[in-house]
């Protein structure tokens, strides 16, 4: 169920379905182990996928399309990566069309830095999206327990998703 795409939208769109985007960047490898971690717990839930996507490949049509999102990023210099924030910059326009939807955010690093989680957390704010959890932050080679706490995540927003796309729309 799970699509690691390169590609600029979302595949076939299940509307039995609801789409989870874990959107983030790796360069090392650590956010990238914490993003499969968290869309296996997405994919723990029967109505939900997951959409694996790095930044760099994204537009902002995942972010419409999609019913809840994780944003990762490694810790660069106590903030987000640049080409996340980049993403954030030009994708602002779309604030509007994904107000309420479930979002977390979760980051890596080599230190104990909450500084790139605080920054995510801030744009899941500034885009006017719900957080549902408290943020994630490790460091080092994510160990089993850091892991396991990623796909806790991952179920409770896709959770989070299926409740909200069962309800009533205006």
């Amino acid at each position: 169920k799970t699509e690691y795409n390169q590609l600029t939208r979302l595949e076939v769109r299940d509307d039995d379905m609801v789409n989870v985007l874990i959107l983030y960047y790796s360069r090392g490898g650590h956010t990238d182990a914490l993003a499969k971690a968290i869309a296996s717990g997405v994919e723990k839930i029967e109505s939900a996928k997951a959409v694996l996507k790095r930044v760099d490949y994204a537009t902002g049509i995942e972010l419409i399309e999609c019913d809840a999102v994780a944003f990762g990023s490694p810790n660069y210099f106590g903030y987000m990566a640049g080409i996340m924030k980049d993403y954030f910059d030009r994708t602002v326009g779309n604030r509007g069309k994904v107000e309420g939807r479930p979002a977390v955010a979760f980051s890596s690093g080599s230190g104990e830095s909450t500084g790139a989680l605080d920054s995510l957390e801030k744009m899941i704010d500034s885009f006017k999206l719900r957080k549902i959890a408290d943020g994630l932050v490790f460091s080092g080679e994510p160990s089993d327990d850091d892991l396991a706490k990623c796909v806790e995540m991952g179920s409770k927003l896709a959770k989070e998703a299926a409740e909200r796309s069962s309800e009533p729309q205006e």
